[in-house]
């Protein structure tokens, strides 16, 4: 309603011209519950309770219009990583404005949280030192699927992870990615500082 007011425009039309399209994410969609939305994946739910052990079952289907200012949208994990190096670059934000957003909010006791607007911050082991990850994810119950998106912004990694089922592991998946990543990267600029000719030979 907020963004609905300020931009004059209903809010699915300003991000499609705002954020969606500025970004090349022609792969997100609203997930509207009165649309028929091509390539829409199938979606599954544990049968009991996030236990997997006793398999799958359909996800029920379910209007998630009412959350359109947290998600309701569609994605693929390569437009949810356009929209966290969009994010980086420039091209979305201006730098001030993401480093506002991707600073731990306080308590009034003084007490620094681990999360900023809409970003979850925290430091985490990347190739064998610390570094500082803004991320954001789908609740683990949420029925019918699960995302992480993690940025490690110091690195210049954005990974992004989906799964068309509930309680999946995403974040673990997308961790791993973003730590073979990082290694790749410290070898590279390892072998360039042994290199007899120095960095201009690779």
């Amino acid at each position: 309603a907020a963004v609905d007011a300020a931009a004059q425009e209903p809010f699915f039309r300003f991000m499609r011209s705002q954020v969606l399209e500025p970004l090349g994410m022609d792969d997100t969609v609203p997930d509207l519950w009165t649309e028929q939305i091509p390539n829409r994946a199938t979606f599954y739910h544990p049968r009991f309770a996030g236990d997997s052990k006793y398999g799958p079952e359909l996800a029920r289907e379910g209007n998630h219009s009412c959350f359109a200012g947290a998600g309701a949208f569609l994605s693929t994990p390569s437009d949810m990583v356009r929209f966290g190096m969009g994010d980086r670059n420039g091209t979305l934000l201006r730098p001030a404005t993401l480093d506002m957003l991707q600073t731990p909010q306080r308590l009034t006791s003084g007490e620094q949280t681990d999360y900023g607007l809409g970003w979850s911050i925290e430091t985490v082991p990347l190739a064998g030192e610390p570094a500082r990850m803004a991320g954001h994810g789908t609740k683990p119950d949420f029925i019918g699927g699960t995302a992480s998106l993690l940025t490690f912004p110091e690195r210049g990694i954005v990974v992004a992870v989906t799964s068309n089922t509930s309680f999946a592991d995403t974040r673990s998946v997308a961790l791993g990615i973003g730590e073979a990543f990082a290694a790749q990267a410290r070898n590279s600029a390892r072998r360039t500082e042994r290199s007899p000719l120095g960095p201009h030979s690779q």
